[in-house]
């Protein structure tokens, strides 16, 4: 067995999405503050370990699918640069730190929160997900939660309609994402023997489908600024341009152009969130809101 190397470890606790769900928590912390604190290091870091302690479990979890598709299979333990035990307690260790910074700091209505969704993830979701090709919309508000751990963390209260109407904008954002990803690895998921939703709708209606999910998600950014989220008339006028692009590039790719280009849109899709995020971080903190 060969040791794992850097470049592996980042990919076992899917790095790239544990920064985003640390950058979703913090533009909520933004929002809730309009600046920066130095004091947001610890929960941050927190939610950051919780994201990589959940992902790294999950893989210990779901091993056995992924030695079965071609987009996994490299990944540390099907390829054994890792031991499977050896995941576990560094997916446990990761866990618990992550929830030791956020006890640090005393901020339990986060920790309450981070608990929660390492629950609602790695145990119902992880579980579903292998029983029904609906199990992503249920399983989307793993990713609305983490806003409303750094709403809570920067000490604002938790019910209050701007975190919650922006985790709804995530949990809107997600569904067509992961079902781009379905239509992406439509095999790799059937031979790994999860349902997908292809079995159950034609190309044709799951294109529909898809773009009716984004077209909320769209919606729902431009309603920000009826919300207040979004403050500055430049910055809304931005949102609103970002969200005709994605509407029409959405339209174009999936019924017009002649050529499947579901790996483009995925991109574009994750591209467009990002962009909404940090133009509401840049927002928040010029106008001081």
């Amino acid at each position: 067995m060969q040791p794992l190397s850097f470049k592996s470890f980042l990919a076992f606790i899917r790095f790239k999405v544990s920064i985003s769900v640390t950058f979703s928590a913090y533009t909520a912390v933004v929002i809730c503050r309009g600046c920066f604190s130095v004091f947001d290091i610890l929960p941050m870091t927190g939610i950051f370990l919780l994201a990589a302690g959940a992902s790294a479990l999950n893989q210990y979890q779901e091993k056995e699918y992924d030695a079965r598709m071609s987009r996994t299979i490299r990944r540390p333990i099907p390829s054994a640069e890792i031991k499977p035990l050896t995941s576990l307690w560094i997916a446990f260790l990761l866990v618990f730190a992550g929830l030791l910074l956020i006890a640090a700091g005393e901020h339990w209505l986060t920790l309450l929160l981070g608990i929660f969704n390492i629950i609602w993830y790695n145990g119902f979701y992880t579980w579903l997900k292998r029983r029904s090709a609906f199990a992503v919309v249920p399983g989307a508000l793993t990713g609305a939660i983490p806003v409303l751990m750094g709403w809570t963390a920067a000490g604002c209260y938790l019910f209050h309609p701007l975190p919650i109407f922006l985790a709804f904008f995530i949990f809107l954002w997600q569904v067509p994402h992961f079902w781009l990803l379905a239509l992406l690895y439509e095999e790799d998921y059937r031979n790994a023997g999860f349902p997908t939703i292809s079995n159950l709708f034609s190309v044709s209606q799951m294109k529909k489908i898809i773009f009716s999910w984004l077209f909320a998600a769209s919606l729902s950014s431009v309603l920000m600024i009826i919300f207040g989220i979004v403050n500055l008339y430049f910055t809304a006028v931005i949102v609103v341009t970002l969200n005709a692009v994605l509407l029409f590039l959405s339209a174009f790719y999936l019924f017009i152009s002649r050529i499947s280009r579901y790996r483009f849109l995925f991109l574009i899709v994750n591209i467009f969130m990002m962009l909404v995020f940090c133009l509401i971080i840049a927002d928040n903190i010029l106008s001081g809101h």
